[in-house]
C-alpha cells in the first residue's frame, strides 16, 4: 500500500541532496489539470513581483507524475503549494522548505478531508500534515474546521483568504468591464444574446445513480419553459465522469447541440462564468460559497438530499436552513422558482458574513506576503 507515494518521494529524497534554490517555487497540479485557479493567481502575483524587481522562478509540477525534469524542479524549489492532499509528502525529507495548501474548495459546506477519509489514510494524512507550514481559508469563523481536517495546529490556519477570488475585485465588477464580458460571451456564444444566462453547476456524486443528474434536469423541459428568456449553460465538476457508468454515461457534446445550450465544463476562468451569469443553479459544490461574493440569486436542484445528507457527505451546518438559496427537488419546482424569482436571497448576509468575514479580494498578495516575506 502507498507504493508509488514511497516510490515518488524516494527518487525526490535523492534529487534533495543536489543544490537548493531559494527563490524558487513548486506549484502542485493534477493530471487533468483541474484546481489550478488558485495555484493560476499565486503565479500572477509572483509575476507581479517579479515585474516590480524580484526574481523568482515557479513551475506548476504534475503531482505524482514521474518526470525527472519535473520532480528536479520540485526537489529544488525552496516554497510548495498544494490545491489538494499530497500523500507522497509522508514519506519526503522537506527540511528547509516551506509548504501552503491553499485548498480547492472555499469555506464550509460539504465534508472533506480527515472527515471522510479511510482509517490507513487518516495514519498517512497524520504523517504528512506536520510538514504543512500554512492552510490558508476565508474567513476567522472556517479555521477550526480546517485545522481538523488537514490535522494541522489551529496556528497554522490563517485567514488570508482564497487566491481565486481576487478576481471580484473593483475591476472586475465594474460596469464598463461587465458590459464587455457580456458582449465578448455573446460573440462566442450566440444563444445569450437577448437573454439571461442560467448556469447550472452541479457537483458529482459517488452513486451513479445520483451522478446522472441529466435524468433529473431534464433540459427540454427547462429549454420548453424557460428557452424564450433564458440561456442555459452547464458547467460539470472535474470528478463527473469518474462516477459515470456505462449506462448513465452522457456525450456532452451531442447534448448540447440537440438543445442548443452551451457546455462551459472545460472552460478555465470559472469566476468570469459566475460574473457572467444571471442565476446558479448549483446542489452541494462549494463554487456556491464562491458566488455569493457577488450576492447574485441561486437555486439549489437537490433531487437527492436525503442520500447527501446520509449516505455520502453531509454539511458543516443546517444545510436546509442555511443556504441563501432556493431548495427545490425536481425540475417542475425548479422552473416555478426561477419564474417567480422566489431564491431566498434574506439568507444571503448571514451566510456571507460566516464564509469571508469581511471579504476583501487580496489573498494571494497576503500570502505570498506571509510565506515568501516571513
Amino acid at each position: 500500500m502507498y507504493t508509488k507515494h514511497k516510490i515518488y518521494a524516494t527518487i525526490f529524497n535523492i534529487l534533495r541532496k543536489l543544490p537548493q534554490k531559494n527563490n524558487k517555487i513548486a506549484l502542485i497540479t493534477n493530471k487533468n489539470h483541474s484546481f489550478e485557479a488558485n495555484l493560476e493567481c499565486i503565479a500572477k502575483e509572483l509575476e507581479i513581483r517579479n515585474n516590480g524587481g524580484k526574481d523568482y522562478e515557479y513551475n506548476f509540477i504534475q503531482k505524482d507524475a514521474l518526470s525527472l525534469r519535473s520532480l528536479y524542479d520540485f526537489a529544488s524549489s525552496k516554497y510548495v503549494f498544494l490545491v489538494d492532499n499530497f500523500f507522497p509528502l509522508a514519506f519526503m525529507n522537506v527540511d528547509g522548505m516551506k509548504w501552503v495548501q491553499l485548498w480547492h474548495g472555499t469555506g464550509l459546506f460539504k465534508k472533506f478531508g480527515y472527515d471522510l477519509i479511510n482509517d490507513d489514510d487518516k495514519k498517512i494524512m497524520e504523517m504528512f500534515a506536520p510538514k504543512i507550514d500554512l492552510v490558508s481559508v476565508s474567513s476567522e469563523n472556517v479555521i477550526d474546521i480546517y485545522a481538523r481536517n488537514f490535522f494541522v495546529d489551529k496556528s497554522k490556519v490563517k485567514p488570508l483568504g482564497v487566491p481565486r477570488n481576487d478576481f471580484f475585485n473593483e475591476e472586475h465588477l465594474s460596469d464598463d468591464y461587465l458590459s464587455d464580458l457580456r458582449e465578448s460571451f455573446e460573440n462566442d456564444y450566440p444563444q445569450l444574446k437577448g437573454k439571461k444566462l442560467v448556469l447550472y453547476a452541479p457537483t458529482f456524486r459517488e452513486d451513479p445513480k445520483n451522478n446522472a443528474v441529466f435524468d433529473y434536469f431534464d433540459i427540454e423541459k427547462f429549454i420548453s419553459e424557460l428557452g424564450e428568456e433564458y440561456a442555459l449553460a452547464i458547467r460539470l465538476h472535474p470528478n463527473y465522469k469518474n462516477f459515470c457508468d456505462e449506462e448513465h454515461n452522457i456525450d456532452l457534446d451531442e447534448l448540447t447541440s440537440k438543445y442548443n445550450i452551451i457546455n462551459f465544463t472545460g472552460f478555465k476562468d470559472e469566476q468570469k462564468l459566475l460574473l457572467l451569469a444571471d442565476i446558479l443553479v448549483a446542489d452541494y459544490s462549494s463554487i456556491m460559497v464562491d458566488y455569493t461574493i457577488l450576492e447574485k440569486p441561486a437555486i439549489l436542484f437537490d433531487y437527492d438530499l436525503e442520500d447527501y445528507l446520509y449516505k455520502e457527505r453531509g454539511f458543516y451546518f443546517d444545510y436546509e436552513e442555511m443556504v441563501p438559496g432556493k431548495i427545490v427537488y425536481n425540475i417542475d419546482e425548479l422552473i416555478e422558482a426561477i419564474r417567480e424569482k422566489d431564491f431566498r436571497l434574506e439568507k444571503m448576509e448571514e451566510f456571507l458574513k460566516l464564509q469571508f468575514g469581511e471579504f476583501k479580494p487580496d489573498a494571494s498578495k497576503l500570502i505570498l506576503d506571509y510565506i515568501l516575506e516571513d
